[in-house]
Formats: C-alpha cells, structure tokens, sequence
C-alpha cells in the first residue's frame, strides 16, 4: 500500500492532519530544518564538547555571508544543549553558553555579555577588567561550561587596531583559562580579525558556509525544506525550477527557506498542497514592493 505521505520528514507528519491554519501556523513559526551542510557543523561542535577532560579541543570559526544560517545553527545547539539545575549542589549545570560579541570591539562590554549570557549579576562592570575576567572564570568553571558559542564575531573589527589585539588577545585567555573551546560566528571579517593574531589563528579551525551553486548539494537542500512542509501533495520540481529558485535567492540559505515557505503557505491557501515549477515562476516574477 502507497504511502500518502510518504513525501514528507517526521516532524511534517506530526501536523499534516491539522487544519490549513494550524499548518500555516506552523511553517511561520519554523525554527529550524536540518540539512547535510548544517549537521556538519553541528557534528563538530557536538564533538567538541565530548571530547574526553584533558584532550586539547580546537576552537572554531564557522562563517559566510549573511543569511547563510550560522545562527540558526548555533541557535538549534543551543537548544540541544539547555542548562540542567544540579538540586544537590544548588548549581545550575551550563555546558554551552552562547552570546553576542558587542557591536563595537569593547573588552568591558564583552565580560558583561560572558557575564549576562549565564543569568549573574553585571555590576562587576564597575570593576576593573582582572577583576570581571577572574569573575567571569570563577562562574563558568563553578556551572561546568565546556564550550562558549559567540556569534558577530566580525564586530572584533569595529575599533582601533589596539582594540582589536586587546579583544583577541582577552579571547586567547579566555580558552587558556578555562580549557574549553571557543566557536566564534561571522561573515569573512571575522576570520580576518583572527588572521591578525597568528598564535590564536593556529588553535581555531576555520570552516566555511559557502553561497549555494548548481549542483546535487543544491538539490538536496531543497528536497530537506520541501519535507518540512506540511503539503499533502508532493512537490516534484523540474531543473529549471531548481535553477530558477537558486537564482532568486541568490545562493543564500535564509532566502531560500523564505521562498519556499511563502510558497508552501501559498499552496495551502489555494488548496494544491504541492509546490509546482509553475507557483515558482509566478513568484519570482512579482514586482518587489518599495
């Protein structure tokens, strides 16, 4: 007996009974659709932080061009890795932490983030920078932190060239520190700000989220966000609608998902559950509004 839904992953399954709104609702509020580029670097970074005590861990750089998911990867680690409350010792057990590097290369403004990113008091920032660091030390070690996620990264190039040492220089203590790796995210900027710093260039290793082109990859991109899509129909594209998908999104991972969910919504609301070359033609020729 045929599969009717044969098309479509688990978590498109789960809803595919539920009414066109509720399914609407849904693909809106998506957060998060794996595909082979992105369990990579999920991969790496899992295997970071299981790396036995003692064994010397790479930090990490992942980056590309805006919109290519860095930080929705970093966001789904995160959530694969949520803080546990230890009731014996009174501790809330923390193994990754993720923050936002500031928008401007301040060393003060970067210890309060490390300090806010774990929930602790930020009055330290009245302190003197010995002070925050040991400060910052202390609590990570006390919550077990084994891998700090830093996103913005580039914005290490928003100050002065002693700005910036100062802040790569604090990032190199950090890990010295603390023995834990570091995964910086960012466009190319960030990686040169770290190619200044030759001793801290040779602990990280860089990996790249290149724009999509023509090719299998491509293909199997969008066969994993078209099983995403509650349809009840599936949505065989042509080669030409590939081609024409990758060229108006321009390569980028973020404008891809946008398209294809626009279009999922659209074939819900029309009721042919599927996604055709013909909707996709459609949509990229409509006038973009000012």
């Amino acid at each position: 007996m045929t599969d009717a839904h044969g098309h479509l992953g688990t978590s498109a399954r789960d809803v595919i009974g539920l009414s066109p709104e509720e399914r609407i609702a849904r693909m809106q509020t998506r957060r998060f659709t794996e595909y082979p580029r992105c369990r990579m670097v999920l991969d790496l970074l899992s295997d970071q932080i299981n790396q036995p005590s003692g064994v010397v861990k790479p930090n990490l750089l992942v980056w590309g061009e805006s919109g290519q998911g860095k930080s929705t990867i970093m966001e789904k680690h995160l959530r694969d890795h949520p803080a546990v409350f230890d009731k014996k010792t009174g501790v809330r057990r923390t193994a990754v932490v993720g923050l936002e590097m500031p928008p401007m290369c301040d060393v003060r403004w970067f210890y309060i983030k490390l300090l806010s990113a774990i929930d602790a008091p930020v009055s330290e920032s009245r302190s003197s920078m010995p002070v925050m660091a040991d400060r910052v030390v202390a609590l990570y070690r006390l919550m077990g932190v084994r891998q700090i996620l830093v996103d913005e990264a580039h914005n290490m190039l928003m100050g002065s060239v002693r700005q910036q040492r100062m802040m790569l220089a604090v990032i190199r203590n950090l890990s010295n520190e603390l023995g834990i790796p570091l995964v910086l995210f960012g466009i190319q900027d960030a990686r040169e700000a770290l190619m200044h710093d030759r001793q801290l260039t040779r602990r990280f290793r860089f990996i790249e989220l290149p724009m999509w082109g023509t090719g299998e990859e491509f293909q199997t991109l969008v066969g994993s966000i078209l099983r995403s899509l509650p349809l009840r129909r599936p949505s065989p594209l042509t080669a030409r609608a590939l081609k024409t998908l990758l060229t108006h999104s321009d390569g980028g991972t973020a404008k891809l998902f946008e398209t294809l969910i626009d279009l999922g919504i659209d074939a819900i609301r029309s009721g042919e559950e599927r996604i055709t070359p013909e909707m996709i033609k459609d949509y990229v020729s409509l006038p973009v509004l000012a």
